[in-house]
Protein backbone atom coordinates (compact mmCIF):
# COMPACT_ATOMS: atom_id res chain seq x y z
CA UNK A 1 0.00 0.00 0.00
CA UNK A 2 1.52 3.61 -0.83
CA UNK A 3 2.47 5.93 1.72
CA UNK A 4 -0.68 8.01 0.82
CA UNK A 5 -3.15 5.43 1.18
CA UNK A 6 -1.73 4.33 3.96
CA UNK A 7 -1.99 8.20 5.70
CA UNK A 8 -5.68 8.33 4.51
CA UNK A 9 -6.18 4.73 6.22
CA UNK A 10 -4.94 5.90 9.66
CA UNK A 11 -7.34 8.62 9.10
CA UNK A 12 -10.04 6.98 8.51
CA UNK A 13 -9.60 4.70 11.46
CA UNK A 14 -8.55 7.50 13.75
CA UNK A 15 -12.03 9.18 12.76
CA UNK A 16 -14.11 6.32 13.17
CA UNK A 17 -12.88 5.43 16.65
CA UNK A 18 -11.17 2.07 15.12
CA UNK A 19 -7.85 2.23 16.81
CA UNK A 20 -6.63 0.81 19.72
CA UNK A 21 -5.20 3.29 22.62
CA UNK A 22 -1.68 2.67 21.56
CA UNK A 23 -2.53 3.72 17.41
CA UNK A 24 -4.74 6.25 18.70
CA UNK A 25 -1.84 7.56 21.03
CA UNK A 26 1.10 7.18 18.48
CA UNK A 27 -1.25 8.89 15.59
CA UNK A 28 -2.33 12.08 18.04
CA UNK A 29 1.88 12.57 18.67
CA UNK A 30 2.09 12.45 14.87
CA UNK A 31 -0.57 15.25 14.49
CA UNK A 32 1.43 17.23 16.88
CA UNK A 33 4.34 17.03 14.93
CA UNK A 34 3.15 17.01 11.05
CA UNK A 35 1.01 20.01 10.17
CA UNK A 36 0.50 18.44 6.76
CA UNK A 37 -1.25 15.11 8.48
CA UNK A 38 -3.54 18.01 10.85
CA UNK A 39 -4.59 19.69 7.39
CA UNK A 40 -5.32 16.57 6.12
CA UNK A 41 -7.46 15.30 8.83
CA UNK A 42 -9.40 18.75 8.57
CA UNK A 43 -10.26 17.70 5.36
CA UNK A 44 -11.69 14.60 6.00
CA UNK A 45 -13.60 15.80 8.66
CA UNK A 46 -15.05 18.53 6.68
CA UNK A 47 -15.71 15.57 3.61
CA UNK A 48 -17.75 13.46 6.37
CA UNK A 49 -19.99 16.77 8.23
CA UNK A 50 -20.98 17.87 4.34
CA UNK A 51 -21.79 14.17 3.15
CA UNK A 52 -23.93 13.94 6.68
CA UNK A 53 -25.83 17.17 5.80
CA UNK A 54 -26.72 16.25 2.26
CA UNK A 55 -27.84 12.55 3.60
CA UNK A 56 -30.42 14.26 5.95
CA UNK A 57 -31.26 16.96 2.82
CA UNK A 58 -32.15 13.66 1.05
CA UNK A 59 -33.95 12.03 3.81
CA UNK A 60 -35.86 15.39 4.04
CA UNK A 61 -37.03 14.92 0.37
CA UNK A 62 -37.83 11.53 1.08
CA UNK A 63 -39.78 12.72 3.59
CA UNK A 64 -41.23 15.57 1.98
CA UNK A 65 -42.64 13.16 -1.09
CA UNK A 66 -44.30 10.96 1.11
CA UNK A 67 -45.96 13.26 2.59
CA UNK A 68 -47.35 14.98 -0.83
CA UNK A 69 -48.45 11.37 -1.32
CA UNK A 70 -50.36 10.86 1.22
CA UNK A 71 -52.25 14.17 1.38
CA UNK A 72 -52.85 15.16 -2.72
CA UNK A 73 -51.76 11.44 -4.14
CA UNK A 74 -55.05 10.90 -4.99
CA UNK A 75 -55.76 13.95 -6.92
CA UNK A 76 -52.45 13.36 -8.85
CA UNK A 77 -52.98 12.56 -12.64
CA UNK A 78 -48.74 12.27 -13.20
CA UNK A 79 -45.76 11.75 -11.33
CA UNK A 80 -43.76 14.98 -10.56
CA UNK A 81 -40.30 15.13 -11.59
CA UNK A 82 -38.37 15.03 -7.82
CA UNK A 83 -35.40 15.69 -8.86
CA UNK A 84 -36.60 19.62 -10.22
CA UNK A 85 -35.55 21.66 -7.93
CA UNK A 86 -39.05 24.03 -8.65
CA UNK A 87 -40.81 20.58 -7.46
CA UNK A 88 -39.42 20.84 -4.31
CA UNK A 89 -40.28 24.46 -3.94
CA UNK A 90 -43.87 24.10 -4.81
CA UNK A 91 -44.43 21.02 -2.67
CA UNK A 92 -43.20 22.66 0.23
CA UNK A 93 -45.66 25.48 0.02
CA UNK A 94 -48.02 22.94 -0.79
CA UNK A 95 -47.35 20.57 2.15
CA UNK A 96 -48.10 23.64 4.55
CA UNK A 97 -51.58 24.08 3.68
CA UNK A 98 -55.05 23.12 3.81
CA UNK A 99 -55.08 20.13 6.24
CA UNK A 100 -51.59 19.44 6.65
CA UNK A 101 -50.94 22.95 8.50
CA UNK A 102 -54.25 21.84 10.64
CA UNK A 103 -52.71 18.56 11.44
CA UNK A 104 -49.70 19.89 12.33
CA UNK A 105 -50.28 23.13 14.66
CA UNK A 106 -53.14 20.60 16.05
CA UNK A 107 -50.91 18.95 18.49
CA UNK A 108 -47.36 21.05 17.47
CA UNK A 109 -46.03 20.31 20.99
CA UNK A 110 -46.79 17.08 21.06
CA UNK A 111 -43.28 15.55 21.97
CA UNK A 112 -44.71 12.25 20.68
CA UNK A 113 -45.31 14.01 17.24
CA UNK A 114 -42.32 16.25 17.43
CA UNK A 115 -40.34 13.05 18.11
CA UNK A 116 -42.22 11.53 14.91
CA UNK A 117 -41.24 14.50 12.78
CA UNK A 118 -37.33 14.52 13.47
CA UNK A 119 -36.72 10.86 14.13
CA UNK A 120 -35.23 9.18 10.84
CA UNK A 121 -34.07 5.83 11.30
CA UNK A 122 -30.05 5.81 11.17
CA UNK A 123 -28.67 4.36 7.58
CA UNK A 124 -25.13 2.67 8.74
CA UNK A 125 -23.93 2.34 5.13
CA UNK A 126 -21.58 -0.65 4.15
CA UNK A 127 -18.06 -0.35 4.39
CA UNK A 128 -15.21 -2.20 3.88
CA UNK A 129 -12.72 -0.49 6.52
CA UNK A 130 -10.87 -2.83 9.22
CA UNK A 131 -13.03 -4.98 11.14
CA UNK A 132 -15.89 -3.99 8.93
CA UNK A 133 -14.83 -6.80 6.32
CA UNK A 134 -15.76 -9.78 8.60
CA UNK A 135 -18.89 -11.40 7.57
CA UNK A 136 -20.68 -11.25 10.70
CA UNK A 137 -20.91 -7.38 10.84
CA UNK A 138 -22.38 -7.30 7.04
CA UNK A 139 -24.66 -10.22 8.65
CA UNK A 140 -25.23 -7.33 11.54
CA UNK A 141 -26.08 -4.62 8.95
CA UNK A 142 -28.13 -6.76 7.17
CA UNK A 143 -30.59 -7.88 10.08
CA UNK A 144 -30.96 -4.15 10.71
CA UNK A 145 -31.99 -2.70 7.77
CA UNK A 146 -33.60 -5.80 6.94
CA UNK A 147 -35.55 -4.72 10.17
CA UNK A 148 -35.14 -7.81 12.28
CA UNK A 149 -34.32 -5.33 15.49
CA UNK A 150 -33.94 -8.42 18.21
CA UNK A 151 -32.00 -10.76 15.67
CA UNK A 152 -30.05 -7.72 15.43
CA UNK A 153 -29.34 -6.91 19.41
CA UNK A 154 -28.98 -10.44 19.39
CA UNK A 155 -25.74 -11.08 16.83
CA UNK A 156 -24.11 -7.36 18.40
CA UNK A 157 -24.36 -8.99 21.92
CA UNK A 158 -22.22 -12.18 20.26
CA UNK A 159 -19.23 -9.84 19.33
CA UNK A 160 -16.24 -10.03 20.92
CA UNK A 161 -16.30 -7.12 23.63
CA UNK A 162 -13.97 -4.80 21.57
CA UNK A 163 -15.83 -4.82 18.73
CA UNK A 164 -18.69 -4.12 20.62
CA UNK A 165 -17.75 -1.16 22.00
CA UNK A 166 -16.72 0.52 18.41
CA UNK A 167 -18.03 3.99 17.98
CA UNK A 168 -20.53 2.49 14.92
CA UNK A 169 -21.81 -0.55 16.79
CA UNK A 170 -22.62 1.42 19.60
CA UNK A 171 -24.55 3.66 17.61
CA UNK A 172 -26.00 0.68 15.81
CA UNK A 173 -27.20 -1.03 18.91
CA UNK A 174 -28.58 2.29 20.18
CA UNK A 175 -30.93 3.08 17.03
CA UNK A 176 -32.04 -1.05 17.21
CA UNK A 177 -32.95 -0.63 20.63
CA UNK A 178 -34.60 2.17 20.18
CA UNK A 179 -36.85 0.72 17.29
CA UNK A 180 -37.91 -1.80 19.57
CA UNK A 181 -39.42 0.75 22.18
CA UNK A 182 -36.11 -0.41 24.78
CA UNK A 183 -35.43 3.54 25.04
CA UNK A 184 -34.11 3.82 28.68
CA UNK A 185 -31.37 1.00 27.47
CA UNK A 186 -30.97 2.86 24.16
CA UNK A 187 -29.88 5.92 26.18
CA UNK A 188 -27.59 3.60 28.46
CA UNK A 189 -25.71 2.58 25.22
CA UNK A 190 -25.63 6.52 23.82
CA UNK A 191 -24.05 7.56 26.83
CA UNK A 192 -20.72 5.96 25.70
CA UNK A 193 -20.58 9.03 23.28
CA UNK A 194 -20.52 11.62 26.14
CA UNK A 195 -17.07 10.90 26.33
CA UNK A 196 -14.19 13.63 24.88
CA UNK A 197 -12.96 11.14 22.23
CA UNK A 198 -15.01 12.55 19.42
CA UNK A 199 -15.83 10.17 16.16
CA UNK A 200 -17.62 11.30 13.20
CA UNK A 201 -20.02 8.81 14.99
CA UNK A 202 -20.30 10.94 18.08
CA UNK A 203 -22.92 13.67 16.80
CA UNK A 204 -25.12 11.06 15.38
CA UNK A 205 -25.16 9.53 18.98
CA UNK A 206 -25.97 12.84 20.82
CA UNK A 207 -28.84 13.78 18.48
CA UNK A 208 -30.62 10.01 19.33
CA UNK A 209 -30.13 10.05 22.36
CA UNK A 210 -31.85 13.58 22.58
CA UNK A 211 -34.59 12.28 20.61
CA UNK A 212 -35.20 9.09 23.19
CA UNK A 213 -35.51 11.80 25.82
CA UNK A 214 -37.94 13.65 23.75
CA UNK A 215 -39.99 10.39 23.52
CA UNK A 216 -40.06 9.46 27.22
CA UNK A 217 -41.38 13.09 27.52
CA UNK A 218 -38.24 14.27 29.19
CA UNK A 219 -38.38 17.47 28.14
CA UNK A 220 -35.70 18.87 30.82
CA UNK A 221 -33.24 16.64 29.92
CA UNK A 222 -34.21 16.58 26.14
CA UNK A 223 -33.46 20.27 26.17
CA UNK A 224 -30.30 20.36 27.74
CA UNK A 225 -28.57 17.87 25.58
CA UNK A 226 -30.08 19.90 22.31
CA UNK A 227 -28.52 22.87 23.99
CA UNK A 228 -25.23 21.29 23.91
CA UNK A 229 -25.85 20.44 20.51
CA UNK A 230 -26.29 23.44 18.85
CA UNK A 231 -23.13 24.95 21.27
CA UNK A 232 -20.38 22.68 19.69
CA UNK A 233 -21.85 23.06 16.13
CA UNK A 234 -22.87 19.03 15.78
CA UNK A 235 -23.62 18.23 12.48
CA UNK A 236 -27.29 18.11 13.84
CA UNK A 237 -27.18 21.28 15.04
CA UNK A 238 -29.44 23.24 12.89
CA UNK A 239 -32.58 20.21 13.38
CA UNK A 240 -31.71 21.06 17.09
CA UNK A 241 -32.24 24.94 17.03
CA UNK A 242 -35.69 24.00 15.55
CA UNK A 243 -36.50 21.77 17.96
CA UNK A 244 -35.65 23.50 20.67
CA UNK A 245 -38.01 26.58 19.52
CA UNK A 246 -40.74 23.97 19.33
CA UNK A 247 -40.31 22.80 23.09
CA UNK A 248 -40.57 26.34 24.39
Amino acid sequence: MKNSEMQTQKILNYLYGEMNPQEKNSFEQELEQDRHLRNELKLHEEIDKALNKEIKVQQFRMKLEEIHQQEFGAKKEKVLNIQNKWYWAAASITVFSGTAVYTLMKSANSTDRLFNRYYEVWQPGLTTRGVETESELMNIYQLFESKKYEETIWAINQMDKSTQHSPKIMLLKGCTLMELNEFDHAIEVFNHFDSDSYTLYTDAGKWYKALCYLKKEDTNKATNLLEKIVEEDNTYSKEAIELLKKLK
